[in-house]
């Protein structure tokens, strides 16, 4: 008889941001020494019941409680909150999430999520915030002090910067909450003649589309809807990049920005709500370049001082930026997880 995998991770990945991150907590797990089986959600003929927060949610809950079902592990990790809400009371558990229903699904679309979260949390062996914000958040929502570890992604080493790459960067595949139409105005008023700005994540047409929809008028020339990247090419234009320019609306916990200050480019950002990691160093590194408010002349008074950088403050920015950045390398979290994480799921420690 087959022996027992040590650790499964049951993951949503309904983001690349989260796939990226199940595998590299794969690879984390399996470097501790400990045997991992990383279990998917499959959606099937049910991903076009998705057309509502509540009913998305009850979906993908059910679909990782599919993914779950006969996995024999010693220890389960759910990946995401919406993950761990309808499965069935096994132990030892851990959960980890980017942020809470409490924070995430307001008003009566996340109605159900809400109630039914605090038990789910307070269940599990082990919670795995990715930022003290969101530990914050559970322990609220827990009215206690549950076991926390916080384990945020990994961050991949600086790419070489692209020969081409254009004076900023941008992100943009859910474009109401990237801030497409706050990011294009705020370019439009504060980018200089001829520069060039590389929006990843939406082709042109569906953008153009996206803006038309909301009243805002195409961007002027210079601007580029790259559509899906693959990331070394994402990842190097990022890096040559003058800056890295962010309109979200709402960041659960921000990876592309993270990304971007990991490669040493500045951060020019609204001052995105939510458990966002990066807000704070972006804070730290460089005030002027987190725009006052989220509006588009906020952060074109922002964008502006960020062009303005000259090499020697993009040096010196950069340097503090990896440095700030470095307890979220794969090494560091590498020994976060030998450490925090597996011995008390497969120990009870």
């Amino acid at each position: 008889m087959a022996r027992p995998v040590d650790i499964a991770i049951v993951s949503l990945g309904t983001t690349l941001g989260w796939r990226r991150g199940d595998e590299a907590l794969a690879a984390q797990i399996e470097a501790a020494g400990a045997s991992c089986e990383l279990r998917p959600m499959r959606l099937g003929a049910a991903r076009h019941l998705q057309r509502s927060m509540a009913l998305t949610d009850l979906v993908q809950a059910l679909a990782a409680r599919r993914a779950a079902h006969g996995v024999d592990a010693r220890a389960v990790i759910y990946s995401s909150i919406t993950a761990a809400l309808l499965q069935p009371s096994r132990h030892p558990h851990a959960i980890r999430f980017d942020t809470i229903a409490a924070l995430n699904r307001p008003g009566i679309g996340g109605a159900w999520q809400r109630r039914r979260e605090p038990s789910v949390l307070r269940g599990a062996d082990l919670l795995l915030p990715m930022s003290e914000p969101a530990a914050a958040a559970a322990a609220e929502a827990v009215g206690g002090t549950p076991r926390q570890v916080v384990l945020p992604t990994a961050l991949a080493s600086p790419a070489a910067p692209a020969a081409d790459a254009p004076d900023a960067t941008a992100y943009a595949a859910n474009p109401e909450k990237r801030g497409l139409d706050v990011l294009v105005e705020a370019w439009r008023a504060a980018a200089p003649e001829h520069a060039r700005l590389t929006v990843s994540g939406i082709d042109r047409q569906t953008a153009l589309r996206w803006l038309r929809q909301r009243g805002v008028a195409p961007p002027p020339a210079g601007v580029e809807f790259a559509g899906v990247l693959d990331r070394e090419r994402w990842t190097a234009l990022v890096a040559g990049s003058r800056v890295y320019l962010s309109a979200a609306r709402y960041e659960d916990w921000g990876v592309a920005q993270m990304e971007a200050l990991v490669s040493g480019t500045p951060l020019v950002t609204v001052p995105t709500p939510g458990p966002n990691a990066a807000l704070p160093l972006a804070r730290q590194l460089a005030p002027q370049l987190v725009a006052a408010d989220s509006t588009a002349p906020a952060l074109a008074a922002s964008l502006r001082a960020g062009l303005e950088l000259d090499d020697s403050a993009r040096a010196a920015y950069a340097h503090a930026a990896r440095a700030l950045t470095a307890p979220f390398s794969d090494a560091a979290l590498r020994a976060l997880v030998a450490d925090q994480v597996v011995p008390p799921l497969l120990e009870g420690r």
